[in-house]
């Protein structure tokens, strides 16, 4: 199970047949009337806020006009239970292409490839498909996973740009250069540019200021130093 002071589940009480299988993964599950969203998962200092939408719901709501007004109303939020939220995500739930069989195919796929793009586009919300709500807890497990070990904010792994380092940001740059470093990962050199601010600090950093860097203990701090020194 996740650590219940790392997320907290809450579920808008429409969701409550969901509520029993996340419990199987999450400490800290809760029914509450959500002001926006279906589901919200709170970590140390901020949320992440779920629309779910079954797929005929959604096209319905694409016609009916109604998805535009939930939407706005979601970007237009900028916090929840007192937390900045960070990421908004659409989930639908369902196959596209069985909606195919009931609808014209090139004026339907029009429709459909349109809210796509203004959904993720102009409203800057990333869309998700499961096939069930049985994939919701999987779904979130994976999405809780990758934003406490900060997956979701990183960049590339460096094998898809060893080649190419230099067309990276500045400060990607300096990432880059740090984590190539004895034991050090993307995480320890973000940590060290962090707290430090360049790497010609982190050259001339002693042994002892090295390990005031989270993450970094004597054996790390001594790498660091003989690697520069």
């Amino acid at each position: 199970m996740l650590s219940g002071d790392k997320v907290k589940i809450i579920l808008d009480h429409r969701e409550r047949n969901i509520k029993e299988s996340l419990e199987e993964i999450f400490k800290d599950v809760e029914m509450a009337l959500l002001p926006v969203g279906d589901i919200v998962l709170l970590f140390s200092n901020y949320a992440v806020l779920i629309e779910r939408k079954s797929i005929s719901d959604f096209i319905s709501s694409i016609r009916s006009n109604r998805l535009w007004e939930q939407l706005l109303k979601i970007m237009r939020t900028k916090r929840i239970y007192g937390y900045k939220i960070k990421r908004k995500i659409l989930l639908i739930h369902g196959s596209i292409f069985d909606e195919f069989l009931i609808n014209d195919n090139s004026r339907f796929w029009a429709s459909i490839s349109g809210a796509f793009m203004e959904i993720t586009y102009v409203y800057d919300i990333p869309i998700f498909f499961l096939e069930d709500n049985a994939a919701v807890p999987t779904f979130l497990r994976i999405l809780s996973k990758r934003e406490l070990n900060g997956s979701n904010d990183s960049i590339p792994k460096p094998r898809w740009f060893r080649k190419r380092a230099k067309n990276l940001p500045e400060k990607e740059q300096r990432i880059y250069f740090l984590s190539s470093l004895p034991s050090i990962g993307e995480v320890l050199a973000r940590n060290l540019l962090d707290h430090f601010g360049s790497i010609v600090a982190v050259a001339n950093a002693t042994i002892e200021e090295l390990q005031e860097v989270e993450g970094i203990g004597e054996k790390k701090a001594t790498q660091i130093y003989e690697a520069f020194h």
